[in-house]
């Protein structure tokens, strides 16, 4: 009789394990029907430098300068979403894209449990395109497919959607003209070059206007206005040369293609303007 019960006991703490709940197995002992989600970003750190050399690049660092920051894939803004039904199809109807997360990379819960099937995640960080240490960065659609009682591990490709506008000034140039500043406008944000500036700007690949004036030796002024139009993904070079000594002109180099000559009436002398 004991040893009955002893067997009684037993075999009800077994059916006790077996109807337990496991994280990777349903209850009729195959794989659950839910799987586990992690993520990383790669990011393209070069951008591209057009210049009479193809395929020349540098870092978005050296690009952008002193001060700038490259953001930390914890930054990212990602969203997650449903792509197909369990068969395959495209999501149709009220539950077509059903968004499954949307906020930072580092609030995603890798403990969180998705239902097998198949998804899309996108990522991105920054909005303000306009300025200095104003990166955008973003990737296409990256899907993948969940598989129950498993962890997808999902990496996305990311890039710079901006573009870094740079701008330069030979020594002839600084001897013999000066400025206060040259304004870069684009919509309606503005940023402001001094004569000292050695910042790339961030800008939207779209066209932008660069204005001033600048002053030659003999105090004679000189407005100037040029539309430049930037390219994802590209760092932009706007030079600026006295063309030759004693000379009357200024020398604008966008991308080593000369873009604009300004002229001034007078001669200079071979006094430096002290910039």
């Amino acid at each position: 009789m004991k040893e009955m019960f002893k067997r009684t006991i037993l075999f009800a703490l077994a059916l006790v394990g077996l109807m337990g709940c496991n994280d990777d197995m349903a209850t009729d002992g195959l794989p659950s029907q839910e799987g586990y989600l992690t993520f990383s970003v790669a990011t393209t750190d070069d951008v591209e430098m057009v210049t009479t050399r193809a395929g020349s690049k540098t870092p978005i660092a050296t690009a952008a300068g002193k001060g700038y920051i490259a953001p930390m894939a914890s930054d990212f803004q990602i969203e997650v979403r449903t792509d197909k039904d369990e068969d395959g199809k495209a999501d149709t109807g009220d539950d077509a894209k059903q968004l499954i997360y949307s906020g930072k990379l580092s609030g995603w819960n890798v403990a969180t449990k998705l239902k097998q099937g198949y998804y899309v995640v996108t990522a991105s960080y920054g909005s303000n395109a306009v300025g200095f240490n104003s990166p955008v960065f973003k990737g296409e659609p990256v899907q993948f497919t969940i598989v129950g009682g498993e962890t997808t591990a999902v990496k996305i490709p990311v890039e710079l959607e901006n573009a870094i506008v740079r701008i330069e000034f030979t020594d002839m140039f600084k001897k013999y003209y000066s400025f206060d500043k040259l304004t870069l406008t684009q919509g309606g944000s503005t940023i402001d070059f001094s004569p000292t500036e050695t910042r790339g700007a961030f800008v939207e690949a779209t066209a932008f206007t660069l204005s001033g004036t600048f002053t030659a030796q003999s105090g004679a002024e000189k407005s100037f206005s040029k539309e430049y139009q930037a390219r994802m993904t590209t760092c932009h070079r706007i030079e600026f040369d006295a063309s030759n000594i004693g000379g009357n002109t200024i020398d604008i180099t966008f991308d080593d293609t000369p873009s604009e000559t300004i002229e001034f009436d007078t001669e200079l002398n071979e006094q430096p303007s002290g910039n």
